[in-house]
């Protein structure tokens, strides 16, 4: 039987909207019709970047170095008591060299004798020296991937001992007597290459505690009136150190554990800042955390733009004692809580949450907003109200929750296939 035209295409008419109706049910069940992100835990920082000077109480030393050349004993940030040595002071170049090379052989000498000690070998372990051979190299590439090169030497010199160790321990190395000849060779040589001369040694006058470099600022102000310095007079002693010629000498010393990180701040940007409020000062240094601070003291002139205000420290490193005139970020305050997107807030009559999606179903979660910022907020990750009366249960938001971030129609407790 022929079929007419009329009748094919009602047929084919039938066969589409078939296959469309399957399809938008295939599509309905399978493709997501709501936007959602993950809430995760996330902290927000105030910061503000400033400029000025770090001040300490330094006495320099008496000493200067002349037409001599100086080997410090004693490291930057070292806490030295009165009559500590600090330095030798050699009348060539060539003498200080070699002085220094004569120590560091010496050293070297020291950490194979101490390797080869029976009283060390005896008690090694194949294993044990293999884990703490591991964990040795694994500080010494974390302080070269921080810049914090303070302790290096201790810990390469460790790591020395560690190895060698392991020589005589496996039976690689009977002993380290040819390396000792050798180095003990090496140091006739540079000893009769030093003047009998002797240096002079530089002692510390009084406790405190050392730095090396002279930079022209010591004593530039009275830190007794630090809370009176105006704006003028903290730009004219930036700008103004002593002459280069005060500065030939061999160090000072820092005689009080506190420091001060004195800048300037625009009248407008004074917001945030509280005069016995702690905060944290970031110098950007690699290897250098962030050190608690104090705001001593907010010095607001009533005919300056800017304002000077006084940050007082105690911590004390290597990298500290040599910071002079930088940049820092302050860090006021930090707040923690559940980060969601602003489009994920809605509202269920007068209580703020967002729809959590679980499964296919969409469930309301009431949340307390504690901190917003432009285009999301945090939420209190844990709030006594949104737990169920006589359960355990929470109704709150929750961390790695799906929330509905776009989506029309929302409502609790809806089936979304």
């Amino acid at each position: 039987m022929r079929t007419s035209p009329i009748q094919r295409l009602l047929l084919v008419m039938v066969t589409l909207f078939a296959f469309s109706f399957i399809g938008y049910q295939i599509y309905r069940y399978f493709y997501n019709q709501y936007k959602t992100e993950t809430v995760y835990n996330y902290t927000i920082a105030e910061t503000a970047r400033v400029s000025g000077i770090v001040l300490r109480k330094e006495t320099l030393l008496e000493d200067q170095l002349g037409s001599g050349f100086a080997t410090y004993t004693a490291s930057d940030g070292t806490k030295v008591s009165k009559g500590s040595p600090i330095a030798e002071i050699y009348e060539s170049e060539s003498d200080a060299e070699n002085v220094r090379k004569l120590r560091e052989l010496n050293n070297r000498k020291t950490l194979l004798e101490r390797a080869q000690d029976p009283g060390t070998t005896s008690f090694a372990h194949t294993d044990v020296l293999n884990k703490q051979i591991s964990s040795e190299l694994a500080a010494i590439i974390g302080a070269v991937d921080t810049n914090s090169l303070l302790k290096l030497s201790d810990m390469s010199d460790r790591l020395l001992v560690l190895m060698n160790t392991k020589q005589i321990a496996t039976g690689k190395q009977e002993d380290f007597s040819t390396a000792l000849a050798q180095l003990s060779a090496e140091e006739k040589y540079y000893t009769a290459r030093t003047s009998e001369h002797k240096p002079t040694t530089i002692t510390s006058p009084r406790q405190g505690y050392f730095i090396r470099t002279v930079d022209g600022y010591e004593n530039c102000t009275d830190l007794n009136r630090l809370d009176r310095l105006s704006a003028q007079e903290l730009t004219d002693m930036i700008n103004n150190p002593a002459p280069q010629d005060e500065l030939h000498r061999v160090g000072k010393l820092m005689t009080d554990h506190n420091w001060y990180y004195v800048v300037l701040v625009q009248k407008e940007n004074l917001e945030q800042y509280r005069e016995g409020a702690s905060v944290t000062l970031d110098f950007n240094i690699s290897g250098l955390e962030p050190v608690p601070a104090v705001i001593d003291s907010i010095n607001d002139s009533t005919d300056e733009e800017d304002v000077v205000i006084v940050f007082r420290c105690d911590y004390i490193n290597e990298h500290l004692v040599n910071l002079r005139v930088t940049q820092a970020d302050v860090n006021f305050k930090s707040i923690s809580g559940l980060r969601v997107s602003n489009s994920a807030l809605r509202f269920e009559g007068l209580q703020q949450g967002v729809y959590v999606l679980k499964g296919d179903m969409l469930t309301f979660r009431p949340v307390t907003v504690i901190y917003e910022d432009v285009g999301f907020s945090l939420c209190r990750e844990y709030d006594d109200a949104y737990m169920i009366p006589g359960t355990a249960t929470y109704a709150g938001l929750q961390q790695y929750d799906e929330i509905v971030i776009e989506g029309v129609q929302l409502y609790d407790r809806k089936q979304t296939r």
